[in-house]
């Protein structure tokens, strides 16, 4: 019994035909679009919640992102005028569109805390740290004990004092508005509070 060859009109090797070439299509888009490069805006430094989201604080850049290129700001003109940083933005790393809102937007207040010592590495600014509140000594008619006051601070500036002694050393930190009552109660008392780097940590997303 001999195979006849298929004709051109037979539909089972045009459906074959077409099969193979929407399957070529369909690789050669994919692959086109995952080798596409997008613009997308990175932080020079670190910018922490409330700062000015301007042009001196970022660059632009062409990465390959794929189906995440939604998630990033591409470019300085889809920054809405006047927007800040709602959350912490590391250097090097891309400006999330979460990340852009307005001053109303971040649930952080700005305190500056006069520290005694020099400060651990891992307290740099952009860092999460947490902060402690030691009560005085029992013969100064205090428990001594120390307490977690804030877990979730984020630390905006340090300034490193005056070689003089002209100007003590302070760190100025981002505290949640629900804990900024017991924050001020703290300073108000000139009791210590102790700012405590977290190792590993990059910021808080309100």
């Amino acid at each position: 019994m001999r195979l006849r060859a298929p004709r051109w009109k037979d539909p089972r090797l045009i459906v074959g035909i077409v099969l193979v070439l929407a399957s070529v299509l369909m690789g050669a888009l994919l692959v086109s679009r995952l080798s596409a490069t997008t613009s997308v805006l990175v932080a020079r430094g670190p910018i922490v919640p409330g700062d000015p989201l301007e042009s001196a604080d970022l660059a632009t850049v062409e990465l390959r992102l794929g189906d995440h290129r939604e998630q990033y700001v591409g470019t300085l003109e889809a920054i809405p005028e006047g927007a800040v940083a709602t959350q912490t933005v590391q250097a090097g790393e891309l400006v999330p569109v979460s990340a852009v809102g307005q001053s109303q937007d971040v649930p952080l207040r700005p305190v500056v805390i006069p520290v005694e010592a020099t400060v651990a590495e891992s307290v740099v600014p952009g860092s999460s740290v947490e902060l402690w509140h030691t009560s005085p000594s029992v013969d100064d008619g205090g428990t001594g004990e120390a307490e977690l006051l804030v877990p979730d601070a984020v630390v905006r500036r340090i300034d490193e004092g005056s070689s003089l002694g002209m100007r003590s050393m302070s760190v100025e930190v981002l505290v949640p508005a629900d804990d900024l009552a017991s924050v001020l109660e703290v300073l108000s008392q000139d009791e210590r509070l102790d700012v405590i780097g977290v190792p590993g940590a990059h910021g808080v997303t309100p």
